[in-house]
């Protein structure tokens, strides 16, 4: 007979695979997922024995997934496989919840993360999972494989006994304090396999950290799982967690992936003197809303590593800023470049077309101000109702959704009818605005006045290669 050493759950990450049409697509990257780290590592503070399996970290796709769990954990049984969901992986992890299913009739199926929380019954009616943790999962996660009554456990969704029901369980209260949580799990996967998104590095190897949770927007098109109230790490644990990266696992790079990393002026000047305090010599880029930043603290902010800040812009419009609840002004966009630019940090955007509002007048006008204004890079996104958010409720109640395959919902697929512009339309400027920004003379000209090693023209020649299928579309159009 074997021996199988029991375990309590494995968390299990499923693949990401950018979609047909989106520029992702012709861009390797990945990371770990730093809230399955952070769930991982609180569970097993509190005493229980838990193994990570990220398929997106390490690259295995679903023909080999079983082959490659059974090999990994013959040795071990697990109580539970818990499955992180966002809408791009859900079907991903659904299928693969079936094939551990049918060869591990006994173990119990739990899933959790953005898509199952936005849509806990949609998951539970069309999938064999028996568990729906909604929200932050690390107290109700706990509750469940501490073995409570499911109907006391907050935070959860599951089936009735009888399996004709499904029964949502009050959301579990947010944990405020967020420094009283242990750091990471990072000896659970294999980190030195991450691997950034071009352009958004100085040095390798990179990795990504969370400082934060929640998000003090209220954008139309945003998926806010957890609600507006903000919790923020200290500058301390912030600082400690930077040490374990670059101590432990010689990362020189951090790529902070809070929705708004500067929420909080202070914390983030206390953590910029800190970094150098502690002669932690890393390069570091992060996000922000465009009225959150001064010059003051953008030069403090560079003197500690800071070499490029993202801008959610989305657009240039006053109405259509409003349309989507965006709560900024474009004079407010126009400072925050300039400023940023004038600090000496690299400045990304982000823009969408296809916005409630939109007009042919107003996305070229868009791609007028980015050429203007000529940031380091942008990204362009079709607009588009992530399940949690207002749009994709409004588009509910009005029966606009046309697709219900959440494979679709990359960015680069119209979802809903526009009330202005085509889809053949809103396709076309979807493309124009990667292709009349990126291969302006202007910017071509910059970037080879930037190549200063190998490493920045193989940088350059991945940047220019993944434009090549946005081209060859719009000239198919």
């Amino acid at each position: 007979m074997t021996f199988r050493e029991e375990f309590d759950i494995v968390f299990i990450i499923p693949s990401f695979t950018a979609g047909s049409g989106a520029i992702w697509k012709a861009i390797d990257y990945r990371f770990h997922s730093p809230g399955v780290l952070a769930l991982a590592a609180y569970i097993r503070s509190n005493g229980y024995k838990v193994k990570v399996f990220d398929c997106n970290l390490e690259q295995i796709q679903e023909h080999t997934f079983i082959d490659e769990f059974a090999k990994r954990f013959k040795h071990i049984s697990f109580r539970y496989f818990g499955f992180s969901s966002t809408v791009q992986t859900i079907k991903s992890g659904i299928r693969l919840a079936e094939k551990l299913k049918k060869v591990y009739p006994e173990t119990k199926i739990v899933f959790g993360g953005a898509h199952a929380t936005s849509l806990p019954s949609d998951v539970l009616k069309n999938s064999i999972a028996d568990y729906v943790i909604t929200g932050e999962g690390e107290l109700s996660c706990l509750a469940l494989i501490r073995g409570d009554n499911p109907n006391s456990i907050d935070g959860l969704a599951y089936k009735s006994s009888d399996k004709r029901e499904i029964i949502i369980n009050k959301s579990c209260p947010r944990i405020s304090d967020l420094n009283s949580l242990p750091l990471p799990a990072y000896d659970l996967v294999p980190m030195q396999l991450c691997k950034p998104l071009i352009g958004t590095y100085k040095k390798i190897p990179a990795t990504i950290m969370v400082t934060s949770r929640g998000c003090i927007g209220k954008c139309l098109f945003c998926s806010r799982i957890i609600g507006n109230e903000l919790a923020l790490q200290s500058p301390e644990r912030i600082i400690e967690e930077v040490k374990l990266l670059y101590t432990d696992y010689n990362f020189r790079q951090i790529i902070f992936y809070d929705d708004t990393f500067i929420s909080n002026r202070d914390r983030i000047s206390v953590f910029c003197e800190q970094l150098k305090k502690n002669n932690l010599k890393i390069s570091w880029t992060c996000s922000s809303r465009v009225d959150l930043i001064d010059l003051e603290l953008l030069k403090l902010m560079k003197s500690a590593g800071c070499h490029q800040i993202m801008y959610g812009v989305e657009s240039f419009d006053k109405q259509v800023l409003k349309n989507i609840n965006k709560n900024i002004d474009p004079e407010d966009i126009f400072t925050a470049i300039k400023t940023t630019k004038k600090a000496g940090i690299e400045v990304r955007t982000a823009i969408m077309v296809g916005n409630p509002g939109d007009t042919a007048e107003i996305l070229k006008n868009n791609i007028k101000q980015l050429k203007k204004l000529n940031p380091d890079l942008i990204q362009v996104a079709i607009t588009t109702p992530l399940p949690g958010s207002a749009l994709f409720k409004q588009a509910e109640r009005k029966n606009a959704i046309r697709s219900y395959d959440w494979d679709l919902y990359n960015g680069s697929v119209i979802l809903t009818d526009h009330e202005n512009l085509s889809d053949k339309e809103l396709k076309s400027w979807y493309y124009k605005t990667y292709l009349l920004f990126y291969l302006r003379p202007r910017f071509i000209l910059r970037q080879i006045f930037k190549l200063k090693s190998f490493s920045n023209l193989k940088i350059a020649l991945i940047g220019f290669l993944s434009l090549f299928p946005i081209l060859f579309r719009f000239l198919r159009r």
